[in-house]
């Protein structure tokens, strides 16, 4: 689909490629039209990338990206350096990395999943469905390793210009050797189940190419009019996602015709659109091309590998509509639209209307104050070379070369000259103190020390000690320069969440046909059993999809006696089930997937988490509740249970609860912050008894 140029102004091959043969692919002419039009918007959308923007300083979007990497990797390159010039200091400092990482650091500390709210058809809320929603939706991201994930896509967002995210659900085959009976290897058709499931690929800038940066689609990527995107996939697993799902007119599979490191073209011109076997690039030799056109208006969504199109070549306009789709309710009908399976954020906004459809990543932030710390870092190198290995210069000699002029040379020189040594002089303290400035100045842009850069001191000057205030103070600015991006990270952990959340609906809840029984048309579901913690104990949720139920009305003692069922089935004992980790949710599937959910992020979590601010606040919450002027109005068992023994009792907090009776405090227990008054010892004279809320809580607990 996109390869080397090889036709002339009139659109005909040129004379060195007169040779190439045709195509032995040639699709229906609705193919080749369809097959036309997408080439021709490719290149529209390819121009765009190409194009110098003042958005990035005058440079594309690929230049862009290519210097903010650079910058997050300290990249020195390789130069021709003449002889003479290569005593010069060519490194640099990894301070902009350093720095960048740092705030890596506290974004992936800020780590959520999405949470998930439901409403059901008569736009009530549904706390189970939430519940049940929010641990499929962790359960398929933790698959498909969210958390490692989740590290590059914060990487991306630092040093590129956006971080794009695909949310792809695949079902790919495998092929299985298996041994006989009588000894011969027969060989089985299998799901892969590496690779079946949900995906998430973190994509280049340079594969998802977009057909509008302006024209109010903004941040709203649902509003492009297509997006196409383009990457390499090895040869075999490109025959695990497609070989035996498409066939042409005479029932040959498509994926025959895919040759490695090769793809297809239409020459432009050609009234018989012929197409034309080329090769892709030398270095993608072993690879195979995926090419796929999203439209979205038109609910189109075709893809070609190795400029083969895997799709319905009968009518290919109207029977290849999106994979990826969203259940919607409209005018009391239930209806799948289509989506883009993409997901975007960025570091900071471009622009303040929030038009334009890429950000200003944290590398570019600190682009030019990185360029101008190692540009001071080299001529203080410099500079101190010079000093200590002294050039000389020369008097009374008709000619020296000056190639020779470099740091401790040996120069041989003819009778009666002379040599004064270099002594100018080169003032090494302003080159320090600049130097500190720059980094001072790097500090501030990169949140490093976010309360203001530290004044620059001497070599061997001992630093002044910081207080309690400007480290609060330090804490109070972190906090308000890190809730921009936390407030994109949550954005884009929304989008996760609902593109996952489709994928859920379209693939997870739908049941299979039962060919146990013979002759049965009833549909078999998948069970789940999903790791979680609840009250700081690990448990394990077991969501059953079932349609037993549907249709029937239920009175409230029929619904306690279907749970008390369900709490059978967590143990065979009355003594096992009391102590079972195991919670059982059975779910109407149908219903469930016509629940209105909704995913939501609280950017002060992340930035709490972040900032290792979450535990504090915990503990402040603590020490409030448990101060003497509010104990008399709180349970205060819950308030140690919740802020005490849950949170620090590990997995298993219900060990470290007391079994017994609770013991009233004593002068030497009280409960921490519980005294007499008038500021008095506990039992002192002129105070009042103080008697404790735990002395009556009953610790009886009923199933």
């Amino acid at each position: 689909m996109v390869g080397q140029k090889i036709t002339g102004a009139d659109g005909k091959p040129l004379d060195n490629y007169k040779s190439l043969s045709e195509s032995s692919y040639q699709p229906p002419d609705a193919v080749k039209k369809l097959y036309a039009k997408v080439q021709q918007d490719y290149w529209v959308a390819y121009a765009l990338q190409h194009r110098e923007f003042k958005e990035f300083d005058g440079h594309s979007l690929l230049s862009r990206t290519r210097l903010d990497q650079e910058t997050m990797s300290t990249y020195v390159g390789c130069e021709y350096v003449p002889k003479q010039k290569q005593w010069r200091w060519k490194g640099r400092k990894n301070i902009s990395r350093n720095k960048l990482f740092a705030i890596l650091a506290r974004a992936i500390a800020g780590m959520l999943y999405p949470f998930a709210y439901a409403k059901n058809e008569k736009n009530e809320n549904d706390a189970m469905s939430a519940r049940v929603a929010r641990y499929l939706i962790e359960d398929a991201l933790r698959k498909a390793n969210y958390e490692t994930q989740f590290m590059f896509m914060i990487l991306s967002a630092l040093s590129q210009p956006c971080v794009w995210v695909e949310v792809e659900w695949i079902e790919a085959m495998q092929r299985i050797k298996q041994r006989m009976a009588d000894g011969s290897i027969k060989i089985l058709e299998a799901i892969d189940q590496l690779l079946t499931g949900l995906n998430l690929n973190i994509i280049p800038i340079g594969e998802l190419l977009c057909a509008d940066f302006y024209s109010g689609c903004g941040k709203n990527i649902q509003r492009q009019p297509y997006m196409i995107r383009v990457r390499r996939l090895s040869w075999d697993q490109a025959r695990k996602q497609y070989s035996g799902k498409h066939f042409n007119a005479d029932g040959t599979d498509l994926f025959d015709f895919v040759q490695a490191g090769k793809t297809r073209v239409l020459l432009a011109g050609q009234e018989n659109q012929t197409l034309f076997d080329i090769v892709w690039t030398e270095a993608d030799i072993d690879e195979v091309q995926e090419f796929t056109a999203f439209y979205r208006d038109e609910d189109l969504e075709v893809t070609f590998v190795g400029g083969v199109f895997m799709g319905n070549e009968e009518d290919p306009y109207n029977s290849n509509p999106f994979t990826h789709r969203r259940l919607c309710l409209i005018d009391n009908q239930w209806v799948s639209i289509p989506v883009y399976r993409f997901a975007q954020t960025g570091y900071q906004p471009m622009d303040p209307t929030g038009r334009f459809l890429y950000y200003k990543s944290a590398a570019a932030n600190m682009f030019w104050d990185d360029a101008a710390l190692n540009k001071m870092h080299q001529l203080f190198f410099d500079a101190t070379q010079l000093d200590v290995f002294k050039p000389m210069f020369l008097s009374g000699v008709g000619k020296v070369d000056t190639k020779v002029m470099v740091p401790s040379a040996t120069i041989g020189m003819p009778m009666g000259a002379t040599a004064t040594p270099f002594n100018l002089g080169p003032n090494l303290a302003m080159a320090y103190q600049a130097f500190m400035q720059q980094n001072n100045d790097l500090e501030a842009t990169s949140q490093a020390n976010p309360a203001g850069a530290t004044q620059p001191t001497a070599p061997g000057q001992q630093p002044s000690a910081i207080t309690a205030q400007q480290v609060q103070a330090q804490q109070e600015q972190a906090k308000m320069l890190m809730s921009p991006f936390a407030l994109m990270i949550g954005d884009l952990i929304q989008q996760i969440g609902e593109l996952t959340w489709d994928c859920i609906v379209s693939h997870e809840t739908v049941g299979e046909l039962d060919d146990t029984v013979p002759g049965s048309l009833n549909l078999k579901y998948k069970q789940f059993l999903i790791k979680g913690k609840e009250k700081g104990k690990q448990i394990t949720n077991k969501i059953m999809f079932s349609t037993e139920n549907m249709g029937k009305q239920f009175t409230d003692d029929q619904i306690l006696k279907k749970e008390w069922a369900l709490y059978d089935m967590t143990g065979k004992t009355p003594e096992a089930r009391s102590k079972s980790d195991m919670r059982i949710y059975l779910v109407n599937p149908y219903q469930l997937a016509r629940m209105s959910v909704t995913i939501w992020i609280d950017p002060d979590q992340i930035v709490d988490k972040s900032l290792g601010a979450e535990r504090e606040r915990k503990m402040r919450a603590f020490n409030i509740l448990t101060d003497p002027r509010v104990v008399p109005f709180t349970d205060q068992k819950n308030v140690v249970d919740d802020f005490a023994i849950e949170e620090y009792g590990g997995d298993d907090p219900n060990r470290y609860k007391n079994k017994g009776p609770i013991q009233p405090p004593t002068q030497n227990g009280m409960i921490p912050g519980q005294g007499g008054e008038g500021g008095g010892p506990p039992n002192g004279p002129g105070a009042k008894p103080v008697v404790s809320p735990l002395n009556n809580i009953p610790t009886k607990v009923s199933r």
